[in-house]
């Protein structure tokens, strides 16, 4: 049997984030985070930044095909997203000046990176990391 992993993906990956309001939603990454527009319908956006492709979904949206799939865990977040970039320190006083309020602010952590921390407007946490030098 063939598994997964031998197969190549030749294909887009998105990380999909299920949201209350796709339009606040759209204009905090495209507006306060920088990232791009590529497709705007009323309950699904898609955003780039690099070679990340971000979908925001409606919620309502999400529960009708996937029933009883949507919750977020007990811990009121399911998963965090965490991107690499250029200067974590940079990022965070751009979030700051937003007034995006950091869940950490930047830290060197053992594994060899410089990360922040903050949560979007439907509070999916996102990570941002530098590799120390």
């Amino acid at each position: 049997m063939t598994t997964m992993n031998e197969r190549r993906i030749d294909h887009r990956a998105i990380t999909m984030l299920y949201v209350a309001d796709v339009g606040r939603s759209r204009d905090f990454y495209r507006d306060l985070v920088g990232l791009d527009v590529a497709m705007d319908a009323s309950t699904y956006v898609e955003l780039t930044w690099g070679n990340l492709i971000l979908g925001l979904r409606s919620r309502d949206n999400a529960r009708a095909q996937f029933p009883g799939a949507t919750s977020a865990g007990a811990m009121g977040a399911s998963h965090q997203v965490t991107i690499e970039v250029d200067d974590v320190d940079e990022m965070a006083a751009l979030l700051v000046a937003h007034g995006i309020e950091l869940l950490q602010e930047p830290t060197d952590q053992p594994w060899g990176m410089r990360s922040t921390s903050f949560r979007d407007a439907d509070g999916h946490v996102w990570e941002l990391c530098t590799p120390i030098e």
